[in-house]
C-alpha cells in the first residue's frame, strides 16, 4: 500500500515547495495523484490522461502558489457561482479570485463537475474517453486557456509520460493510492481488506498509535476509504466553521477536517456522545459560547444512521447526467451597445473562433447594428463562399530544440512546450534566467 513511515516523512517533505523545502518532481506529481484522476474518469466521464495532464501544467508539478496553499492544481476561478473559500492571484488581471479547496481530491473533483456543468465542455463528454487529442483539441476551443497552443501542450504531456495507460486504468487500480495531507498531518486512505494492524505494520507505527491518531477503541475495524492518521490529529480544524449535513457524525467531521475528536466536543460545548442535528453549525477552530446551544439528535436517529452509512471513499458513485440547456439559435445577432465577441458566444452557446471564421472578422469589428451571423449555414448563404478551414496545428515531437525569439523568456518558453524551469535550466545548463535571441535551447528529454 504505501512505503514504511520513514518514507513517508521523505514524501511528505518532496510534496512540498513553499518555506524552501524541495519541490515536488513530475515523477512525483504523476505518482501521488493520478488515482484522484482515475476515479473521477469513472465518476464523471472526464479522461485520466487529460486530467492528469491539466493538472501537471496548471499546478507548475503541484509547486505554484495556488497549489500549495489553496489546494488549486486546475487554475479555477471563482466566478459566480462559487460559494467556497477563495484565495487573490494575478493571472489575466491583477488579484483575480481563485478556488481554494479543503484537499487536493476536493479540486480534481471540482475540475471534473467544472467542465460537466459548462456548456462550452458539453460536447467533449460525447467524445471516446481514450481519444486524448480530441478533449484537448476541445479545451483550447472552448477557451479553457488563453494561450492558442493549449492543446499541443496537453498532448505532449499525455505522450511524453504515456499518460493515456491511465484511461484504460479499471476504477480500482493496482498503483497504491496517494499519500496527502489533512490538516497539515498525513494520512492515507485504507484499502479494501485493510487493517489496523496492517497499515500499522506497513507504516512502521505501533497498533495502540493507530487507534489514538484516529479516535478509535481498541479493537475497533476500519473500512475501505476510511481515512487514517498517520500522525496526532490537531486541537483545532482545518477551517473555522462546519455545517452538518444529513447522515453525518462528530467522528467523520473530526476525520474530515483532522481534529481530535475530544477537542471538536469541547469547543462546541457537548457531551460526548452527542450528535448535532443536520444545519448546526460547528465551531472548528474558536469555541462555542456558553449561550449558544446546538441542537442535537436523539438516540434512535443516531442509530438509524450508523446502521445505514456507507463510506463515501470505498464507492465511485457515477456523477448526474450532464444537464445541457436549450437554445433557440437565430440565423444572426445584430450587435447592440455593450456587445463582444465573448457575451455573444455565452448568450447562443457559439464558440467565439467559429463566430470569427464563419463571419470572416476580427474581434474588433463588432460594430453596432452588424449583423453576427451564428451558424456556418447562415453565414455561408449571406456571406457567400465558406470559410477557408485552418489547418490544424501540428502536435510538437517529444524530442526538440527551441530558438529563442525576440521577446521571448524563460517562463514563456516553460509554458509553451509544458515543462519546469528547472528542466529548462539542467538541459541546457543554464545558470539563470538569462537567454538571448537565437540560443537553441532543448526542451524535451
Amino acid at each position: 500500500m504505501r512505503n514504511v513511515f520513514c518514507l513517508v516523512l521523505i514524501s511528505i517533505v518532496s510534496t512540498l515547495s513553499a518555506n524552501g523545502q524541495e519541490k515536488m518532481t513530475r515523477e512525483q506529481y504523476i505518482k501521488e495523484y493520478q488515482n484522484f484522476a482515475i476515479r473521477e474518469m469513472h465518476r464523471a466521464g472526464v479522461p485520466a490522461s487529460i486530467t492528469m495532464a491539466q493538472g501537471i501544467l496548471e499546478s507548475s508539478d503541484g509547486n505554484s502558489r495556488l497549489a500549495r496553499l489553496g489546494n488549486n492544481h486546475f487554475g479555477i476561478k471563482c466566478k459566480s457561482t462559487w460559494e467556497g473559500k477563495t484565495m487573490r492571484a494575478d493571472d489575466d488581471a491583477p488579484n483575480e479570485c481563485f478556488r481554494a479547496y479543503n484537499s487536493v481530491e476536493d479540486s480534481y473533483r471540482d475540475h471534473s463537475d467544472f467542465l460537466r456543468n459548462n456548456w462550452r465542455y458539453h460536447e467533449l463528454f460525447e467524445l471516446d474517453i481514450t481519444d486524448y487529442k480530441g478533449w484537448a483539441r476541445g479545451l483550447r476551443k472552448a477557451g479553457y486557456a488563453t494561450n492558442q497552443s493549449y492543446h499541443t501542450i496537453i498532448i505532449n504531456l499525455v505522450e511524453r509520460h504515456e499518460l493515456y495507460k491511465l484511461d484504460i486504468m479499471s476504477a480500482e487500480p493496482l498503483i497504491s493510492k496517494p499519500l496527502v495531507l489533512q490538516n497539515e498531518v498525513p494520512v492515507v486512505y485504507a484499502e479494501k481488506d485493510e487493517t489496523v494492524e496492517s497499515i500499522a505494520k506497513e507504516n512502521e507505527l505501533s497498533n495502540r498509535q493507530i487507534y489514538k491518531y484516529n479516535d478509535l477503541k481498541e479493537g475497533d475495524k476500519i473500512d475501505e476509504g476510511d481515512i487514517v492518521y498517520l500522525k496526532p490529529k490537531r486541537r483545532r480544524g482545518s477551517q473555522k466553521y462546519h455545517t452538518v449535513n444529513p447522515n453525518e457524525s462528530m467522528y467523520q467531521i473530526s476525520q474530515q477536517y483532522g481534529i481530535q475528536l475530544k477537542h471538536l466536543y469541547r469547543r462546541n460545548r457537548l457531551e460526548i456522545g452527542e450528535e448535532p442535528a443536520p444545519g448546526a453549525q460547528l465551531y472548528m477552530r474558536g469555541k462555542r459560547a456558553k449561550t449558544d446551544s446546538i441542537p442535537t439528535k436523539s438516540p434512535e436517529v443516531v442509530k438509524k444512521e450508523k446502521e445505514a452509512f456507507v463510506n463515501p471513499h470505498s464507492v465511485i458513485e457515477k456523477a448526474p447526467p450532464i444537464q445541457k440547456d436549450s437554445i433557440d439559435l437565430p440565423p444572426y445577432h445584430v450587435v447592440v451597445k455593450g456587445d463582444n465577441i465573448y457575451r455573444i458566444a455565452e448568450k447562443y452557446h457559439v464558440f467565439e473562433e467559429d463566430i470569427l471564421k464563419w463571419n470572416k472578422i476580427d474581434a474588433l469589428q463588432l460594430t453596432l447594428g452588424r449583423k453576427i451571423y451564428l451558424t456556418q449555414e447562415s453565414a455561408e448563404k449571406a456571406l457567400g463562399e465558406s470559410p477557408v478551414m485552418p489547418k490544424e496545428d501540428p502536435v510538437v515531437p517529444a524530442t526538440k530544440y527551441h530558438v529563442v525569439e525576440k521577446g521571448e523568456t524563460v517562463y514563456r518558453i516553460t509554458q509553451k512546450y509544458g515543462i519546469t524551469t528547472e528542466q529548462l535550466t539542467k538541459w541546457n545548463g543554464l545558470t539563470g534566467n538569462q537567454i538571448n535571441i537565437g540560443q537553441k535551447l532543448r526542451v524535451s528529454e
